[in-house]
């Protein structure tokens, strides 16, 4: 009887097997070694003529504004839709994006009413508000059709006086100039401002301070 014939594939050898896996490692990590693009919103002037009532605060403290954990990453959010958020892939904020949308709210608020002191909360400074401007963003990106939306609402009070705060809805938008990041960063930027504008006007509206009463 012929006995059966058997073949066999000799297997690769152990340098081989090694360097094509030191190889495959280096490739993986030279795919994702990029770093992101960082984007920052920055301020922008007012469109509108300024005036300064005499009862408007003359410190006023722009609290860091409360943003969704599903829009504050470090990731740009590029679209936001009913029911999905789509972050831009290599597109990064430059800082956390709630306490730069505050610094920026101050700053345009500044802006708008000169002669009055305005920081950003958690700011090192050791004058006491006598006025607040708060503000919760529940939407801020593109939606499917390009158009930048910035929702949420805005309040303002004198301090101590929250009760007689003066509040609005915010359902603003902006037509981006391009369908690129830093076109609609810009756009976002331009809706932060009007938020200023309307805080500002609010601001000019609040209540006369309540009489202090001597003792």
């Amino acid at each position: 009887m012929q006995r059966p014939f058997w073949h066999f594939t000799p297997s690769r050898p152990p340098r081989v097997v090694a360097c094509a896996a030191v190889a495959g490692l280096l490739a993986l990590a030279g795919c994702g070694s990029s770093d992101p693009t960082l984007y920052s919103l920055a301020p922008i002037a007012s469109t509108q003529p300024t005036g300064m009532g005499g009862q408007v605060p003359a410190v006023i403290e722009v609290r860091t504004p409360g943003v969704p954990p599903s829009l504050d990453r470090q990731n740009i959010v590029g679209t936001q839709d009913d029911y999905s958020l789509t972050p831009l892939a290599g597109a990064a904020w430059s800082e956390p994006l709630a306490p730069m949308l505050g610094h920026v709210l101050a700053t345009d608020l500044q802006q708008r009413l000169p002669g009055r002191s305005v920081f950003a909360q958690n700011d090192a400074t050791t004058v006491p508000a006598q006025g607040f401007v708060e503000v919760e963003i529940t939407r801020f990106a593109r939606d499917a059709s390009g158009v930048v939306h910035l929702g949420g609402s805005l309040s303002v009070h004198r301090a101590g006086d929250a009760e007689h705060a003066l509040s609005v809805p915010l359902a603003l938008t902006a037509t981006p100039a391009d369908s690129g990041t830093r076109a609609m960063v810009a756009a976002l930027s331009q809706l932060a401002g009007q938020v200023a504008d309307m805080a500002a006007e609010r601001l000019q509206a609040l209540p006369p301070a309540p009489a202090q009463t001597r003792r």
